[in-house]
């Protein structure tokens, strides 16, 4: 009880007007003081052995502390402060450290291949071999846009290398040995069938745009009719037209690529056919196939004749009377210029007045010829199809500007081009005549649909 004076005394010194909250806490201090005091061993206790401490139940720590006896000394960790086996995690990092890892890159405005691999920092040595291995050029024309990937080991080794080329094809190099191999994949795509239709209002072309056709497709019409129709002069305000349309799909998104399956096509109350056979050919309802022989102009669009056959014709340079046994198309020099037959390349040379001209035999009567040439697309002896390019038209030889004559010769004569009687090609007969028929009964069909 000795131990109890020293807090009286300090009681009795009180202000006698204290509030009772602080009486009260001075007391409770005192006692918590008192206890501890208490409790403590004396200083030769402390020497003999070691003693644990315990605190009081009304002071002990908040639950999220953890309580732990090491000898005569506690201390409290947080959760969480255990981060486990240090080994274990190691050897997950060690894992991860040997994988290979894919990059993606998006081909930026004035990238090349240099600069990119400069930016991922790959060895030159590597490009030149990936070059190497690109024989198709790939590699030299990346446009921006274009999705790369790449494959790079923890060596920096380039694995593999990817090249978007559009939604259907992917380049890609693998390595092999000390060099890359290169091949193309092909997605899987889908086609989708849709019908358009539309009346005439002002010109053809304006229309079908206006219905949902292309400006290729719309070509394409006018070309199948072109020996049954002159869309210039003959169509008229309500005549009416339908077209079957195929595009291409992949993975939802079009590739731009599309075919015409079928057209109808109504004139002043006649109504014209065009289907789609196997052959990639068009006929009409009845199997009579709607392409001619020969294309009665060998450019992919029309142009303005500047000069027609004529016999009789004065020379525009020298002013003498000298036949043109040809037409003359006023085209910019660039503009393509395709075969109007299927035949053979005889002829592929520069002439001092002709320029550079090409000369195509088709069978064993008909031949053409091509002056003014500016650059040539194939050489003699190779076999050309109907409406492919053969060349471009230019300026060369003696000539007063940039045009295409073109000659079209029947037995070793000329003749004009553009009124001779071309061949037809030839129709469908037999079993593919009546398979055909049962085919365009299905085209008809999905053209008289709703939205056709």
């Amino acid at each position: 009880m000795n131990l109890l004076r020293p807090i009286q005394a300090r009681l009795n010194n009180l202000p006698e007007k204290l509030p009772k909250r602080h009486l009260y806490g001075i007391v409770l201090l005192s006692t918590v003081t008192l206890t501890t005091a208490i409790m403590l061993p004396s200083a030769k206790n402390m020497l003999d052995k070691p003693v644990s401490i315990s605190m009081p139940t009304s002071l002990s720590l908040p639950p999220v502390a953890a309580k732990t006896k090491v000898n005569n000394t506690e201390f409290y960790t947080l959760e969480h402060d255990d981060l486990g086996p240090v080994d274990a995690v190691d050897a997950l990092d060690d894992i991860a450290a040997a994988e290979p890892e894919w990059q993606k890159y998006t081909v930026q405005n004035g990238d090349t291949l240099s600069t990119i691999f400069n930016g991922l920092g790959l060895p030159l040595a590597t490009m030149y071999k990936l070059l190497d291995a690109d024989k198709e050029k790939i590699l030299d024309g990346l446009k921006p846009g274009q999705s790369l990937s790449l494959l790079i080991d923890p060596d920096n080794l380039l694995l593999e290398f990817k090249i978007k080329q559009d939604l259907l094809h992917t380049r890609i190099f693998t390595r092999e040995g000390s060099g890359y191999n290169s091949q193309i994949i092909t997605a899987s795509s889908n086609w989708e069938t849709r019908a358009l239709a539309g009346v005439v209002d002002g010109s053809f072309y304006l229309s079908a745009r206006d219905a949902g056709l292309s400006a290729n497709q719309i070509q394409r019409v006018a070309n199948l009719f072109q020996w049954r129709l002159n869309f210039a002069r003959d169509l008229r305000q309500g005549d009416s037209f339908k077209v079957l349309v195929q595009n291409e799909f992949v993975k939802g998104q079009r590739t731009g690529k599309s075919e015409l399956q079928a057209v109808e096509l109504t004139n002043r109350g006649k109504t014209l056919y065009a289907f789609r056979h196997e052959d990639g050919k068009f006929y009409d309802n009845e199997g009579v196939s709607l392409e001619r022989g020969f294309i009665r102009i060998p450019l992919e669009r029309s142009s303005r004749i500047s000069s027609s056959f004529n016999l009789n014709r004065k020379h525009p340079i020298t002013g003498r009377i000298r036949p043109h046994k040809g037409t003359d198309f006023a085209v910019p020099t660039g503009t393509p210029v395709i075969a109007p037959s299927d035949g053979v390349v005889v002829k592929a040379i520069h002439h001092a007045y002709a320029g550079n001209y090409l000369v195509i035999r088709h069978g064993r009567q008909y031949t053409t010829r091509f002056l003014h040439l500016s650059k040539f697309l194939v050489k003699p002896g190779d076999r050309v199809k109907r409406g492919e390019r053969i060349a471009l038209s230019g300026n060369t030889g003696r000539s007063t500007g940039p045009h295409l004559h073109y000659e079209f010769h029947v037995n070793n004569r000329a003749v004009d081009a553009m009124q001779v009687k071309l061949p037809l090609a030839e129709g469908l007969s037999g079993e593919e005549k009546r398979t055909f028929l049962a085919k365009i009964a299905k085209y008809q069909q999905e053209l008289a649909a709703p939205g056709a």
